[in-house]
C-alpha cells in the first residue's frame, strides 16, 4: 500500500498535520497555524510515523512524492 492511500488510515488531525509536514512546515509553524502546542504536533507526528511504518518527516515526504510520481507515470 502506498503512502497516499495510507494517509486515509490517519485521524483527521493527523492527516492535517501530515499534509503540513509534506508542505515543508516546521513543527513550530504547524503549531502556530493550528493553535496547538509544538509538543502536541510532535505527539501527532510520532503517531503518524508509527501508523505509516516510517521513522521521520523526511521519509514521509520522500514516500509521498515517490508515490505521487508513480501515480502520474
Amino acid at each position: 500500500m502506498n503512502t497516499i492511500s495510507m494517509l486515509h488510515s490517519l485521524s483527521r488531525r493527523e492527516k492535517e498535520i501530515a499534509l503540513k509536514v509534506i508542505d515543508g512546515l516546521s513543527n513550530k509553524a504547524i503549531a502556530n497555524e493550528l493553535y496547538i502546542s509544538e509538543r502536541t504536533v510532535k505527539f501527532h507526528c510520532a503517531n503518524i510515523y508509527k501508523k505509516l511504518n516510517i521513522h521521520n518527516r523526511t521519509s514521509l515526504i520522500a514516500n509521498y512524492y515517490r508515490d505521487r510520481y508513480k501515480e502520474a507515470a
